[in-house]
């Protein structure tokens, strides 16, 4: 019984069967996760997937409960996957880097070639506290363009959820660009440029240490070359 009630009752980032294995992704994942579970399925793998932004991914991933809406949701996970260096803060006894990804700038009409010229723009960036991706542009941001606090004084919105929030408001023309992963600006097919400098973000799997023979199983298939299929059908550059 389907009760979904557009701009009420929808849950963009929950995918599969509340009662399957869980496994909590960094969200820019998000486009992939159907085929992901469809091959699970097909292995005999119910699997429910959540795909947030990572530093939620990995507070939530620690015990600490996420609220959406009315909904509480405190359960943990037994397989995650976040950058590599987050997913060393978790109780993970068996990890893998499985694909890496470079920054881009998404934009609608004038081209931006380059970091500096966001400066002059309205823009929405990736918040580095929770998201990698905002991590990374502040980085390149501070060494090749200044002070990254002067330019969060212009025109700039600060995302909670980037892989939702910057496709939206560049398609409803709120922004005159953003800063995404590669991927994401293929999957949307928005104009973007890839500037250099750039950084790469790279994607890890861990199996926690409390964890079941089914996410066993799931997590040497997430190392298979349909899953490598999968990704690299997205644009990811597959480096497991």
């Amino acid at each position: 019984m389907d009760v979904t009630l557009q701009g009420f009752d929808e849950i963009y980032d929950f995918w599969g069967n509340i009662e399957g294995l869980k496994i909590f992704m960094a969200g820019n994942q998000w486009f992939v996760v159907p085929d992901l579970l469809d091959f699970l399925n097909s292995n005999g793998i119910s699997a429910f997937i959540e795909t947030l932004p990572p530093g939620i991914v990995k507070e939530h991933s620690k015990g600490t409960p996420i609220k959406v809406g009315n909904l509480v949701i405190d359960y943990k996970p037994e397989i995650v996957s976040l950058p590599p260096l987050m997913i060393k803060e978790l109780d993970v006894i068996k990890t893998f880097e499985y694909v890496s990804n470079s920054l881009a700038i998404v934009y609608n009409k004038k081209q931006v070639d380059d970091w500096c010229s966001l400066k002059e723009l309205k823009i929405a960036i990736p918040n580095p506290i929770t998201e990698g991706i905002g991590q990374l542009f502040k980085e390149i941001y501070e060494e090749t363009c200044g002070s990254y606090e002067e330019l969060l004084r212009r025109n700039v919105y600060l995302t909670k959820i980037h892989h939702r929030e910057i496709p939206k408001m560049l398609m409803n023309n709120e922004i005159d660009a953003g800063v995404v992963w590669v991927t994401e600006a293929l999957y949307w097919k928005f104009k973007f440029s890839v500037p250099s400098p750039n950084k790469e973000g790279k994607l890890a799997f861990g199996l926690m240490k409390v964890h079941s023979e089914m996410a066993e199983k799931a997590f040497s298939l997430l190392r298979s070359e349909k899953v490598k299929e999968i990704y690299t059908k997205y644009g990811f550059r597959w480096i497991a």
